[in-house]
């Protein structure tokens, strides 16, 4: 098998950061989302590479997607990725211009630069590479960069399997939502995203009767029902479930704080009693402790409220609007009656706005042992850690039609995720320059070890 790794140059990452900081200045916020444009700039990229590729969706919010055929066409693998952008909220607290694509020392700085431009662009030079190098693999390679990731899907990852499932269909993929390097007490974790939380999102209305805002025992205040409700539903403690996978990480990440004693309280503690070892680990690593909490039951988040309309007026109605974030295996009916226990007998109903199922890919096999593996002789001794992502990503769509999909878009071992993370879908996004020729070496030997 031919290997491209020792073949990427300085020139090809800085290849990498140009085609970067190009889509960062096409503006695809979504709404309204307009990512045909940078569907139509790859389809420029790639036509010059001589690569077979196309745009294909709805008007405006194409999506983009490539082939290298192999030898005998299988086993496909997808690198997944998009190309819609979240809203900027507050131009004021930008220290760059979000859509310039500008580069401070070791960043690119714009909206999008690690959500998930940073995927298309490392995505699109590992395939334009193993083009130029003609890389004769058996498998067939799929690249996607699709629209409407940040809004559910619907023009884009789910347009194409409802549509043209065949274009896109694969057995493996690889997206973004993991290979986040964490470090604790020396040692450096790469996390493996192997399944999504579903989403239940709902909408509830509490009923009142208005009246003045001078004799408010003669009005029934609709908006003080919900108020009584969203404190219901933030101190709700829901049924905790560890599944095995989720359990392994804390396994790995309490023995690299505790040592054996912290593996023998993970091995022992059964899992409603999870939350009392997490509290510790919280007094010194909050942010490892609380993702694996959310990755242990439903979560509910109570974020959007409106009611009332003149300060002197009682307000006979309020809604709102709640995220909740069930376990692969909760369906709907659980999430409702979670969530409808808890209102209990207040005046206030509740409609499903949005559901998705979660879903999972197995942890035990070929493909992700390479990946493991082979991150070893790009990293060095780091470690894998199975992780649940909380929010949701286009693999789900890939996972309806048979695929194997893993979040897994490994960055440096030097990267610091957690500064990245304060600008995905916040102010002053970025990406880590050293990390845009990590993650193409990584994929470009990857692709080859999986299509063989």
């Amino acid at each position: 098998m031919r290997t491209v790794g020792p073949f990427l140059t300085d020139n090809n990452t800085s290849e990498a950061i140009h085609i970067l900081r190009d889509l960062i200045r096409i503006d695809t916020t979504n709404p309204p989302g307009n990512e045909g444009k940078a569907s139509g700039f790859l389809k420029t990229l790639f036509d010059r590479e001589g690569i077979e590729c196309e745009v294909v969706g709805p008007k405006d919010r194409e999506s983009f997607v490539a082939r290298l055929s192999g030898r005998v066409g299988k086993p496909r693998l997808a690198l997944l990725s998009h190309t819609d952008v979240v809203p900027v909220t507050d131009l004021s607290r930008w220290s760059h211009a979000p859509f310039a694509g500008e580069i401070d020392g070791q960043w690119v700085y714009g909206r999008g630069a690690y959500d998930d431009k940073f995927g298309v662009a490392v995505q699109a030079m590992t395939m334009i590479l193993l083009k130029r190098r003609q890389v004769s693999l058996n498998g067939t390679l799929i690249f996607a960069a699709t629209a409407d990731e940040e809004t559910g899907g619907q023009y884009g990852c789910g347009w194409l399997v409802s549509n043209v499932p065949d274009k896109i269909r694969s057995e493996y993929v690889i997206n973004e939502g993991g290979g986040y390097p964490i470090k604790i007490d020396g040692r450096i974790f790469y996390t493996l995203a192997f399944g999504e939380k579903g989403i239940c999102w709902f909408k509830l209305k509490a009923k009142g009767r208005s009246g003045h805002g001078g004799v408010p025992s003669l009005g029934d205040n609709a908006n003080v029902k919900m108020a009584e409700t969203f404190s219901r539903l933030a101190g709700l403690k829901t049924e905790v479930v560890v599944l095995r996978e989720v359990r392994q990480a804390l396994l790995q990440y309490v023995e690299a704080l505790m040592g054996e004693r912290g593996k023998r309280m993970v091995m022992e503690i059964p899992g409603p009693e999870i939350d009392a070892l997490l509290d510790q680990i919280a007094s010194t690593k909050k942010g490892v402790a609380e993702r694996i909490r959310a990755q242990t039951r439903m979560t509910i988040s109570p974020n959007v409220i409106r009611g009332g309309t003149k300060i002197n007026v009682i307000p006979d109605v309020c809604e709102a609007e709640v995220d909740a974030r069930i376990l692969p295996g909760q369906d709907l009916r659980y999430a409702i009656n979670v969530v409808q226990e808890a209102i209990g007998r207040a005046e206030v109903g509740i409609e499903s706005t949005q559901f998705h199922a979660g879903t999972s890919s197995p942890t035990k096999t070929p493909f992700v042992e390479g990946m493991t593996e082979l991150l070893k002789e790009h990293a060095g001794e780091v470690g894998t850690i199975p992780e649940l992502a909380t929010g949701f990503t286009d693999s789900r769509f890939f996972r309806q039609i048979g695929a194997e999909a893993y979040g897994f878009m490994p960055g440096a071992p030097t990267q610091d995720i957690e500064e990245i993370l304060r600008g995905v879908h916040g102010d002053n996004e970025k990406a880590d320059i050293p990390s845009v020729g990590f993650a193409i070496k990584f994929l470009v030997d990857m692709c080859q070890r999986a299509l063989i």
